[in-house]
């Protein structure tokens, strides 16, 4: 009887342990660990390449005025003023930022040169405000208004750096 019992552990211990070698013959483990990281300055560079300007129009019919934007470099545009003949006189610009991001971005303007105070007035539609620009391609129209201040006697002239800049929320 007694080797009747150590019989049975001794095949209920060898079934248990086929069993264990049996499941974990048929077991695998997969694991994956990663590690993200966002560099400030490639997201920055990414920010900067969504927005841009997308348009620029001289306003007035039959003005010599011009307004466009660097075939290079989307982020600058520029204008040139050639109507202004008297007091009063106005040429509008209008240029159209568009934000092809996701990011929503705040757009804030300032007038940073202006070497002809005396004669020429500069300005714009968003005197001293930010807009906002949601992203997935919003535009928004930026709109700058030079004015002849007093009729010059002699030829003048005028430079004007306006600085547009888009913040991310």
């Amino acid at each position: 009887m007694k080797n009747r019992k150590r019989a049975l552990v001794a095949f209920f211990l060898a079934a248990v342990l086929c069993l264990g070698v049996g499941y974990a013959a048929v077991t695998d483990i997969l694991d994956i660990q990663g590690v993200a990281n966002v560099n400030a300055t490639a997201a920055e560079a990414s920010f900067d390449e969504d927005i841009y300007f997308s348009n620029a129009v001289a306003n007035g019919v039959g003005t010599p005025n011009t307004a466009s934007i660097n075939a290079d470099n989307a982020d600058k545009g520029t204008f040139t003023v050639n109507s202004l003949a008297g007091k009063g006189d106005k040429a509008t610009f209008t240029f159209t930022i568009i934000n092809k991001g996701d990011l929503t971005a705040e757009i804030t303007p300032a007038i940073v040169s202006h070497t002809n105070e005396e004669f020429f007035a500069v300005s714009s539609d968003w005197q001293g405000a930010t807009k906002t620009l949601a992203g997935s391609g919003a535009t928004i129209d930026y709109t700058v208004t030079v004015e002849l201040l007093k009729t010059p006697t002699t030829t003048i002239g005028s430079q004007f750096g306006i600085e547009l800049t888009a913040v991310a929320e």
